[in-house]
């Protein structure tokens, strides 16, 4: 099997919105993989004025959803946030998301790393 050239590979964004409780040790994480993916993937947190979420929702190719109900009932607003910028939205499986995300219509759903 050949090997591929890291400069085969896109170069990814992902930008963390948010500043939760445990974004410093999400932070030093990202650190961490920044160093090891080499740019090749690069992970920033970034907290944004309200004026300013839509474009970057905007500006983007896809979004991902962690955000998962302990109730399995509450829906996130992130999402139709994607949606109402035409994003495709990547969102964890949980008991009623597929009122918002359509599989294979406005994006997928998950249940693990797999």
């Amino acid at each position: 099997m050949a090997t591929r050239d890291s400069k085969d590979f896109p170069k990814i964004q992902l930008i963390v919105t948010g500043k939760g409780p445990l974004k410093e040790h999400y932070e030093a994480i990202f650190q961490a993989k920044n160093e090891e993916w080499q740019n090749r993937i690069c992970i920033k947190t970034v907290w944004l004025l309200v004026e300013d979420y839509p474009k970057m929702v905007k500006a983007a190719d896809l979004g991902v959803c962690l955000h998962f109900s302990s109730s399995g009932l509450d829906l996130p607003m992130k999402v139709v946030d994607m949606f109402s910028a035409e994003l495709p939205c990547l969102a964890i499986k949980y008991r009623c998301i597929s009122e918002l995300v359509k599989e294979g219509q406005n994006g997928r759903v998950f249940e693990d790393s797999s």
